[in-house]
């Protein structure tokens, strides 16, 4: 019987060898390749032409466009950072002329100038100087009060004028300005506000400016000194990334557009505009090819119409392709399923009368193999009674004598009349353990001889585990073994047989605490997973360890640990966890060993969280 089912499982995969090379076939040799060739003849010439007549008629309005575009970019870019400018200067002219600063009370302007600061962050530092260059008071955390009558602005403000400074640098290379007003009194000069204006922002902005691959912005001083690039090191450096003689153009209005060479010689098309308040340039830079490109894109568009076509085209061909090759994946994908051990799955018949004739061949075999599987359930069981029987006519045998002989004591205890109590209820205990032992016994044998049906309900497998483990903590105290959970969440929910998951969970703890005479740790660990079905299909499932720090067992006897009668112990039937992976394959889950001589062995189950259709039948 073994030979035969072997036989047909190598017929499945011989079948589903030729099918995988039937769908692999060389693409020449199919339809939807000539349909995809004569598509492309018929499309390629008229998109060729009109490719061709669309370049003639857009290479110059893009060209406008293109001048159009960067001018909005860099009248919009110019906005912002004159926004950005003017904005802390007109809050430093307000406040010159608040009481605060002008009655030179240091407490007093220490404290609106602080305010100023914490509402904006653009300020890095406000001072206020006297008439001798002497701070008097400042929003800088320092004890070291500065002196400023050396300083460009100082003379300049002392004449009743504002001051912009030069970009300049801090300590962690930001730039910034240094913006100065006098402080009036009866039109007389009695101090100096100046403030440090952080131009980070600055540079930000022109970060998030980018035009196409290679375009960017910079900001430039008319005098050439570069302000903000999107490469730091040239501001930093100062190098010179355009032609003086350009600058001077570009201040004057001469030009808005132009075409220079960058420092890496290559060849830019520049558009400018000029922030006459702060003698600032703000320029817009592209490579010429890149800025030109769609222009030359445009004489190849006839190829992107081509490219069109021919894509089109093969979606036509895969499309009838998967028209006639979905019925075979359809065989394929079923044979698979009986490849996997899912017998019960019948292939749909399809459309085509030749598939539909090995759909039902299929079908038929997996019906055979279906009743053969179940012949030799049969005969295993069979085998199983048989050696259990054996078992019991030398197991039964044992507690039958015992029994009899503790009878006959008890019936001397009972006649006696001054039998000793203690005596009646030892040997009492002593039947009643012997009869409790043949009891087991009949059950296991019933439960091997009787495969259990499955009464499949949503319970919480974390609350079925904490049932079984209260049930077992008093013997788990008496004998010192510690039981660690660790669970995966809050609840673990799952369509179980619960009673059957009961005794699993109870046989396997048992086997841990045989394995433990002398105490130790069992660890029970849960997980949620996924199991892959038929190599493709991924289903919810759920995943538990119990590791104990027993002895284990050897290696060479990993493969025997759940078979029938199979037991390391002088007193086990090597039953139990026989049962447990009878239960867990009705389950259609899975029951493993992984065993460490010496330092214990980790048992792991994995069942899907939603079965179906399972249960042993005869």
């Amino acid at each position: 019987m073994n030979g035969s089912l072997k036989k047909k499982t190598k017929s499945i995969k011989e079948t589903i060898s030729k099918l995988t090379k039937l769908l692999n076939f060389p693409l020449s040799n199919r339809l939807s390749t000539r349909l995809l060739l004569n598509l492309t003849l018929l499309s390629g010439i008229s998109s060729i032409f009109v490719g061709l007549f669309m370049i003639s008629i857009t290479e110059d309005s893009i060209s406008l466009y293109i001048q159009k575009q960067h001018n909005e970019i860099g009248l919009r870019a110019s906005n912002e950072i004159r926004l950005f400018l003017e904005t802390p200067i007109k809050i430093l002219e307000t406040v010159v002329e608040s009481q605060e600063i002008v009655g030179l009370n240091p407490f007093l302007q220490n404290l609106r100038l602080n305010k100023i600061v914490a509402k904006h962050p653009i300020f890095d530092r406000i001072s206020v100087i006297d008439t001798l260059g002497n701070e008097i008071t400042t929003t800088a955390f320092s004890s070291e009060e500065k002196q400023y009558s050396k300083d460009d602005f100082f003379t300049t403000v002392l004449k009743g004028e504002k001051y912009l400074s030069p970009v300049q640098f801090n300590e962690v290379k930001e730039p910034y300005i240094v913006s100065a007003h006098p402080i009036l009194q009866f039109n007389e000069v009695i101090g100096i506000i100046a403030a440090r204006i952080n131009l980070r922002s600055i540079w930000e902005l022109v970060d998030e400016i980018k035009i196409g691959e290679t375009g960017n912005v910079f900001v430039i001083s008319s005098g050439g000194q570069l302000i903000a690039h999107r490469e730091k090191k040239k501001v930093l450096d100062r190098s010179e990334v355009i032609d003086l003689n350009l600058l001077k153009q570009a201040a004057s209005k001469q030009k808005k557009s132009f075409v220079f060479f960058n420092s890496e010689n290559e060849k830019m098309l520049g558009t400018s505009t000029f922030l006459e308040d702060f003698k600032w340039i703000v320029v817009i830079q592209q490579l010429e090819d890149e800025a030109f490109e769609i222009v030359s894109r445009m004489r190849y568009q006839v190829f992107a119409f081509v490219g069109l076509i021919i894509i089109i085209a093969i979606v036509l061909s895969y499309l009838l392709e998967k028209r006639i090759t979905s019925p075979i994946k359809t065989l394929v994908d079923g044979v698979k399923r009986y490849a996997d051990g899912d017998l019960g799955f019948r292939i749909p018949t399809q459309r085509y009368a030749e598939i539909t004739v090995l759909a039902d061949e299929f079908n038929t075999m997996a019906e055979s193999l279906l009743l053969n599987q179940r012949k030799l359930r049969k005969a295993e069981r069979l085998a199983a009674m048989s050696k259990f029987a054996t078992l019991i006519s030398h197991e039964i045998r044992n507690p039958l004598n015992s029994m009899n002989i503790n009878m006959q004591i008890l019936k001397r205890e009972i006649e006696k009349s001054d039998g000793d109590i203690i005596n009646k209820n030892k040997y009492s205990e002593i039947i009643i353990s012997e009869i409790q032992r043949m009891d087991n016994l009949i059950n296991n044998f019933l439960t091997i001889s009787r495969p259990p049906r499955f009464d499949l309900v949503q319970h919480n497998i974390h609350a079925i585990l904490d049932e079984v483990i209260f049930s077992h903590s008093a013997m788990a105290e008496q004998q010192k073994i510690k039981i660690n959970k660790r669970y995966c969440e809050s609840k673990l929910l799952a369509n179980v047989d619960g009673d059957q998951m009961k005794q699993v969970f109870h046989n396997i703890i048992i086997n841990a605490f045989q394995a433990m005479p002398k105490g130790g740790n069992l660890d029970i660990i849960t997980f949620c997973i996924e199991i892959t079905k038929s190599n493709t299909i991924k289903i919810p499932a759920f995943r538990i360890e119990f590791k104990d720090s027993g002895y284990g067992i050897a290696s060479n006897k990993v493969d025997e640990i759940f078979d029938f009668y199979y037991t390391s112990k002088k007193t086990g039937t090597g039953l139990g966890l026989a049962i447990a992976r009878q239960i867990i394959d009705g389950h259609k889950g899975l029951i493993s060993v992984e065993s460490n001589e010496g330092k214990g062995i980790k048992l792991i189950i994995e069942i899907p969280v939603h079965s179906e259709n399972i249960g042993i039948k005869n």
